[in-house]
Protein backbone atom coordinates (compact mmCIF):
# COMPACT_ATOMS: atom_id res chain seq x y z
CA UNK A 1 0.00 0.00 0.00
CA UNK A 2 3.38 2.23 0.57
CA UNK A 3 4.42 1.97 -2.62
CA UNK A 4 1.19 2.46 -4.49
CA UNK A 5 1.16 6.05 -2.74
CA UNK A 6 4.79 6.72 -3.44
CA UNK A 7 4.27 5.94 -7.41
CA UNK A 8 1.15 7.72 -7.28
CA UNK A 9 2.88 10.63 -5.99
CA UNK A 10 5.63 10.44 -8.57
CA UNK A 11 2.88 9.98 -11.29
CA UNK A 12 1.31 13.62 -10.57
CA UNK A 13 4.56 15.42 -10.25
CA UNK A 14 5.89 14.15 -13.45
CA UNK A 15 3.63 16.52 -15.76
CA UNK A 16 4.99 19.76 -13.21
CA UNK A 17 8.94 19.03 -14.09
CA UNK A 18 7.84 18.39 -17.78
CA UNK A 19 6.10 21.77 -18.23
CA UNK A 20 8.67 23.86 -15.84
CA UNK A 21 11.87 21.65 -17.65
CA UNK A 22 15.32 23.24 -16.78
CA UNK A 23 14.25 26.24 -16.71
CA UNK A 24 16.41 28.64 -14.81
CA UNK A 25 14.80 32.04 -12.51
CA UNK A 26 16.07 35.58 -14.20
CA UNK A 27 15.41 39.06 -13.19
CA UNK A 28 15.53 41.82 -15.28
CA UNK A 29 18.07 44.57 -14.87
CA UNK A 30 17.85 46.68 -17.99
CA UNK A 31 16.56 47.76 -21.10
CA UNK A 32 17.99 49.51 -23.95
CA UNK A 33 16.77 50.48 -27.95
CA UNK A 34 19.56 49.86 -30.24
CA UNK A 35 20.01 49.71 -34.06
CA UNK A 36 19.81 46.60 -35.54
CA UNK A 37 19.39 45.39 -39.35
CA UNK A 38 16.10 45.13 -41.20
CA UNK A 39 16.27 41.68 -40.86
CA UNK A 40 16.16 41.70 -36.91
CA UNK A 41 13.42 44.18 -36.66
CA UNK A 42 11.22 42.95 -34.16
CA UNK A 43 7.94 43.97 -35.95
CA UNK A 44 7.95 47.50 -34.19
CA UNK A 45 4.73 49.78 -35.16
CA UNK A 46 2.40 49.06 -32.75
CA UNK A 47 1.60 49.20 -28.94
CA UNK A 48 4.58 47.75 -27.79
CA UNK A 49 6.75 50.10 -29.85
CA UNK A 50 4.83 53.09 -28.85
CA UNK A 51 5.62 52.74 -25.05
CA UNK A 52 9.15 52.21 -26.32
CA UNK A 53 9.11 55.29 -27.62
CA UNK A 54 10.17 54.39 -31.45
CA UNK A 55 8.18 57.02 -33.29
CA UNK A 56 8.90 56.29 -37.52
CA UNK A 57 12.57 54.83 -36.49
CA UNK A 58 12.12 51.34 -38.43
CA UNK A 59 15.87 50.03 -37.63
CA UNK A 60 15.82 49.98 -34.25
CA UNK A 61 15.57 46.99 -31.36
CA UNK A 62 14.92 46.66 -27.98
CA UNK A 63 17.62 44.89 -25.66
CA UNK A 64 17.30 43.31 -22.17
CA UNK A 65 19.81 42.30 -19.68
CA UNK A 66 19.19 39.75 -17.36
CA UNK A 67 20.45 38.31 -14.23
CA UNK A 68 20.80 34.96 -13.10
CA UNK A 69 22.74 33.85 -10.44
CA UNK A 70 25.45 33.13 -12.41
CA UNK A 71 25.43 34.66 -15.77
CA UNK A 72 24.50 38.23 -17.11
CA UNK A 73 22.54 37.14 -20.48
CA UNK A 74 21.89 40.34 -22.86
CA UNK A 75 18.41 39.54 -25.34
CA UNK A 76 17.04 40.52 -28.07
CA UNK A 77 13.52 39.08 -28.29
CA UNK A 78 12.42 38.01 -31.87
CA UNK A 79 8.82 39.52 -31.63
CA UNK A 80 8.16 42.96 -29.37
CA UNK A 81 7.43 42.17 -26.07
CA UNK A 82 7.53 44.47 -22.89
CA UNK A 83 9.17 43.45 -19.68
CA UNK A 84 9.10 45.07 -16.24
CA UNK A 85 12.15 46.82 -15.22
CA UNK A 86 13.41 43.77 -11.85
CA UNK A 87 10.51 41.38 -12.84
CA UNK A 88 11.42 37.89 -12.73
CA UNK A 89 11.07 35.35 -15.26
CA UNK A 90 12.22 31.88 -16.50
CA UNK A 91 14.69 31.42 -18.56
CA UNK A 92 16.37 28.45 -21.05
CA UNK A 93 18.62 28.14 -23.47
CA UNK A 94 17.72 26.15 -26.77
CA UNK A 95 20.09 26.26 -29.30
CA UNK A 96 21.38 29.24 -30.31
CA UNK A 97 18.23 30.87 -28.72
CA UNK A 98 17.24 31.99 -25.46
CA UNK A 99 13.33 30.62 -24.43
CA UNK A 100 11.70 33.41 -22.16
CA UNK A 101 8.58 33.20 -20.00
CA UNK A 102 6.99 35.52 -18.05
CA UNK A 103 4.80 34.82 -14.79
CA UNK A 104 1.75 36.44 -16.55
CA UNK A 105 2.49 34.26 -20.34
CA UNK A 106 1.53 30.86 -21.40
CA UNK A 107 3.86 30.84 -24.52
CA UNK A 108 7.68 30.93 -24.50
CA UNK A 109 9.30 34.03 -26.04
CA UNK A 110 12.37 33.28 -28.52
CA UNK A 111 15.18 35.74 -28.33
CA UNK A 112 18.50 36.09 -29.86
CA UNK A 113 21.53 36.00 -27.18
CA UNK A 114 24.11 38.72 -27.99
CA UNK A 115 26.19 38.53 -24.97
CA UNK A 116 26.58 36.33 -22.03
CA UNK A 117 29.29 37.01 -19.08
CA UNK A 118 29.27 35.48 -15.78
CA UNK A 119 28.93 37.90 -13.01
CA UNK A 120 31.96 39.53 -10.79
CA UNK A 121 33.30 39.07 -7.25
CA UNK A 122 32.11 42.57 -6.76
CA UNK A 123 28.09 41.86 -7.27
CA UNK A 124 28.70 39.25 -5.39
CA UNK A 125 29.52 41.21 -2.60
CA UNK A 126 27.41 43.88 -3.08
CA UNK A 127 24.54 41.72 -2.77
CA UNK A 128 25.85 40.05 0.37
CA UNK A 129 26.26 43.48 1.85
CA UNK A 130 22.42 44.23 0.59
CA UNK A 131 21.61 41.21 2.37
CA UNK A 132 23.14 41.77 5.75
CA UNK A 133 25.93 38.99 5.71
CA UNK A 134 29.42 40.11 6.51
CA UNK A 135 31.77 40.01 3.12
CA UNK A 136 35.45 39.00 3.73
CA UNK A 137 37.45 42.26 1.74
CA UNK A 138 40.63 41.23 0.36
CA UNK A 139 42.94 44.21 -0.74
CA UNK A 140 46.37 43.89 -2.45
CA UNK A 141 49.04 45.69 -3.63
CA UNK A 142 50.90 46.43 -6.87
CA UNK A 143 53.15 43.39 -6.22
CA UNK A 144 50.48 41.27 -5.15
CA UNK A 145 50.70 41.19 -1.82
CA UNK A 146 47.57 41.38 0.65
CA UNK A 147 47.17 44.44 2.69
CA UNK A 148 44.31 45.39 5.19
CA UNK A 149 41.72 47.27 3.05
CA UNK A 150 40.73 50.80 4.89
CA UNK A 151 36.87 50.64 5.38
CA UNK A 152 34.65 52.26 2.24
CA UNK A 153 32.94 55.68 3.89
Amino acid sequence: MKNCWILALLCCSVPIFALNGSMEKATVHAMRKVPCMESQNTGHGGFIAGLAGSSGVANECIEYELRTGKVIYTIRPHRAILLLLGGDVAIKLAGSDLLLRTNESVKDVRCSVIAMSLRSEAEKKERERERGRPVSLRCYTESGREIFCPDEP
